[in-house]
C-alpha cells in the first residue's frame, strides 16, 4: 500500500465490471476513417497528401508544425477521398458543434492492409536523439487524455532533473478499463516501455501506481516484474509496484505524485518541478511499438461500455474509426441510448452525435441509459455546507472560487489558486445544491486566458517591432557595404596632400575605427539580449505547452513569439557578422599600410 496520501477525494460507483470481464479484442477494420489534424495539444499538423492519392497503413499524411505538434499517419490502406472540415470531438463541443480540418481515407475495396513501417530500433543500443526522433516521426502523444506530444516530453531532462518515472495505471474514473486491459494484455511491453522512458529522462526509479480494484492487472505486473528485472538495463533502474486504495481522483498527476512519493507539486507547477515524470500505460506501449517495431500511432485501446450496449468491453481500434461503427460492434441498442459520453462520467464530454471519429485521446465511450446517467437536477442556491471543500483533492476552497467566478472577480479567483483546479468534478459530485461548479471554474479560466492573450498580443507586437528595426538595420548595413564596395572599385586619385600629410590622415582614420568598435559593442549587447529573448520564449512555450490548461490559441501565440524572437536573433547575428568581417578587412588593410611605410622598397 502507499505510504503517503492526498487530501479529499470521493468514492463514486465504479461500474467497471461492465467492460473488464471479457478479453481485449481487435475491432474490425473500418471502411472509412476520418482523421482530424488536431488530435494533440499544440499546433495542428499540415497535410502532405492530396485528394485521390493512395496511402498505405502507417504512411505520414500530415506533418507536425511548430515545436508542439505531432505527425498524423494513415490508419488504413486506401485512397484519400477528402481534405475538408468536419465535426470533431473536443472539449469545446460542449458549447456547440466544433469543426476542424480532417483527412478522409476510403479503404481499398479488397480490404488490403499494406503496412509502411519504419526500420526497427534497439532502444538499448540507440542514442537518445535517435529515439526521440523516432517518437517524433511516429506521432506518439499522451494517450491518457491530454494528448501532449511524447517526443517533447521525452526531452524534459533538458529543463528538469528527473529521478522518478511514474507509470500512472490508477485509472480512477468510473467505467474506464482501457488501462486495466492494456496492462493485462501487454504487461511485459509496458514494463519495457517504462525502462525506455526511464533511460530517456534520466530516472533512477520507476514507480507503478495502480488502484487495488484491478487484481488481474496487479497479478500480471507482479509476474512480469521478476522477468523484467533480469534485463541488463534494469540493474541501474529500480522498478516498484505500488498498490493504492481505490479513490477518485487518485489518477490525477499531482495526486498520484503525492500519493506515491510524498512530494507536493507547487501551485501552477508540474510534476517535473519535483523531479517526477508521469506516463500512461497506453503511451508506453505505443512508444515501444514505434521504436521496437517501427509502427507509428495508428490505433489505440478504447473502452466501450454502458447499459445501452449488449457486448461492452475493450477493443483495439484504428484511429479515425467512426464511433457509430464501434458502438454497433459492441451491440448498441439505440432505443435505450439516452446519453453518449466520450471519456468518463466525471470529466468526459457528452457527444451530440455518434458520427464523430475516434481520436488519439479517446479512451472510453459510454452509451448510457436514462436510468444509468440521469440528467442533472436544477441548480439550487449554495447552502455553505462545506462539502465541496472536504472533497477537493487540490486543497482549494471551491465555495470561494464559485463566488469569485460567478461575480467575475477573476483576480481574486487567481489569488485563490483557481488554476490548481484539475476539474475532476469531485466538488460538484458532493454538492447538495447540484451546482455545476466545474462549469463556473472553466468559464472563469477562459476569461482569464482571454485577458492574458491580449497581453501576449501586445508582447508579440513589441517583438515584431524589434524584428522590423533589426531588419531595417541589416538592410541599411547591406546598402552601406555595397556603397563602400563601389567606392573601392573607383578610388579617388591621390593628391600631394594625402601622400605627404600622414600626420593628419591618421587621426581622421581613427574616428571611423572608434565608431566601428562602438557599433560592434552595441551589436554584441543586442545579440545577448536577443539570445535571452529566445531562451525566455522557449521556456514560456515549454511551460505553457506542458500545462494541461493550455489551449490551442495560447500555444499558437507562444509559437509565434518564439519564431519572432529567433528571427530577431538571426538578424542581429547577421549584422554582427557583417561588421566583424568589415573590421577584419580594415585591420588587414591597416597592417598592409604599416608594412609599406616600414619597407617602402
Amino acid at each position: 500500500m502507499a505510504d503517503f496520501d492526498f487530501p479529499g477525494g470521493i468514492h463514486p460507483p465504479e461500474r467497471k465490471t461492465l467492460s473488464n470481464r471479457v478479453p481485449l479484442v481487435q475491432a474490425p477494420l473500418p471502411k472509412r476513417v476520418i482523421l482530424p489534424l488536431t488530435q494533440h495539444l499544440g499546433m495542428p499538423a499540415e497535410p502532405v497528401v492530396t485528394v485521390g492519392q493512395r496511402v498505405r497503413t502507417g504512411e505520414v499524411i500530415a506533418r507536425a508544425q511548430g515545436m508542439i505538434s505531432a505527425n498524423l499517419h494513415a490508419s488504413i490502406t486506401g485512397t484519400v477521398s477528402a481534405i475538408e472540415e468536419r465535426p470533431v470531438p473536443t472539449p469545446s463541443a460542449a458549447l456547440g458543434e466544433v469543426r476542424a480540418l480532417c483527412i478522409v481515407i476510403d479503404a481499398d475495396p479488397d480490404g488490403q492492409n499494406d503496412w509502411l513501417r519504419l526500420p526497427p530500433l534497439d532502444w538499448r543500443a540507440s542514442d537518445d536523439e535517435t529515439l526521440i526522433e523516432r517518437l517524433r516521426e511516429s506521432g506518439i502523444v499522451g494517450l491518457g487524455g491530454a494528448g501532449f506530444p511524447t517526443a517533447v516530453k521525452a526531452q524534459v531532462r533538458q529543463r528538469h532533473a528527473i529521478d522518478t518515472l511514474i507509470v500512472n495505471a490508477a485509472e480512477c474514473e468510473p467505467y474506464i478499463t482501457a488501462d486495466d486491459l492494456t496492462l493485462r494484455s501487454y504487461t511485459a511491453d509496458i514494463l519495457e516501455g517504462a525502462l525506455l522512458f526511464a533511460r530517456l529522462c534520466g530516472a533512477e526509479c520507476v514507480l507503478i501506481g495502480i488502484e487495488d480494484n484491478k487484481p488481474e492487472a496487479i497479478d500480471a505486473l507482479n509476474e512480469a516484474l521478476s522477468q523484467a528485472l533480469r534485463e541488463p538495463i534494469a540493474a541501474d533502474i529500480a522498478v516498484e509496484l505500488k498498490v493504492v486504495p481505490t479513490r477518485y481522483p487518485s489518477g490525477g498527476e499531482k495526486q498520484l505524485v503525492q500519493l506515491l512519493t510524498g512530494r507536493e507539486v507547487p501551485s501552477r507547477g508540474l510534476p517535473a518541478d519535483v523531479g517526477v515524470l508521469c506516463h500512461n500505460p497506453g503511451t508506453l506501449l505505443a512508444a515501444l511499438r514505434a521504436v521496437r517495431d517501427g509502427e507509428p500511432l495508428i490505433s489505440r485501446i478504447v473502452t466501450l461500455t454502458g447499459e445501452a450496449l449488449d457486448r461492452p468491453g475493450n477493443v483495439e481500434a484504428r484511429i479515425g474509426t467512426p464511433l457509430q461503427e464501434l458502438l454497433a460492434f459492441a451491440g448498441l441498442q439505440p432505443e435505450r441510448l439516452s446519453r453518449l459520453v466520450m471519456g468518463g462520467p466525471m470529466m468526459g464530454l457528452t457527444l451530440e452525435s455518434d458520427a464523430l471519429p475516434l481520436i488519439k485521446t479517446s479512451n472510453c465511450l459510454i452509451a448510457a441509459t436514462a436510468e444509468e446517467l440521469p440528467p442533472a437536477p436544477p441548480e439550487q442556491p449554495c447552502i455553505r455546507c462545506g462539502a465541496c471543500e472536504t472533497a477537493c483533492p487540490a486543497s482549494l476552497l471551491p465555495q470561494q472560487l464559485y463566488w469569485f467566478a460567478k461575480g467575475r472577480e477573476h483576480d481574486k479567483a487567481e489569488l485563490f489558486n483557481l488554476f490548481d483546479c484539475i476539474e475532476c468534478g469531485a466538488c460538484a459530485y458532493v454538492c447538495p445544491s447540484h451546482i455545476p461548479l466545474v462549469q463556473y471554474y472553466r468559464a472563469s479560466k477562459s476569461e482569464i486566458r482571454a485577458r492574458e492573450q491580449e497581453t501576449r498580443k501586445a508582447e508579440h507586437a513589441r517583438h515584431r517591432f524589434e524584428f522590423r528595426q533589426a531588419r531595417m538595420a541589416r538592410e541599411e548595413a547591406e546598402k552601406q557595404a555595397r556603397r563602400e564596395a563601389r567606392m573601392k572599385r573607383t578610388p579617388a586619385p591621390p593628391t600631394q596632400t594625402t601622400r605627404n600629410d600622414t600626420t593628419t590622415a591618421r587621426p581622421e582614420s581613427a574616428s571611423p575605427a572608434a565608431d566601428h568598435t562602438a557599433q560592434l559593442r552595441k551589436l554584441k549587447i543586442a545579440q545577448a539580449a536577443a539570445k535571452a529573448a529566445v531562451k525566455k520564449a522557449e521556456k514560456n512555450l515549454a511551460r505553457t505547452s506542458e500545462a494541461r490548461q493550455s489551449d490551442k490559441t495560447e500555444l499558437e501565440d507562444m509559437e509565434t513569439q518564439l519564431a519572432t524572437a529567433r528571427e530577431n536573433l538571426q538578424a542581429t547575428e547577421a549584422r554582427l557578422t557583417m561588421l566583424q568581417a568589415q573590421s577584419q578587412k580594415q585591420d588587414q588593410k591597416q597592417g598592409q599600410s604599416q608594412d609599406q611605410e616600414t619597407n617602402p622598397s
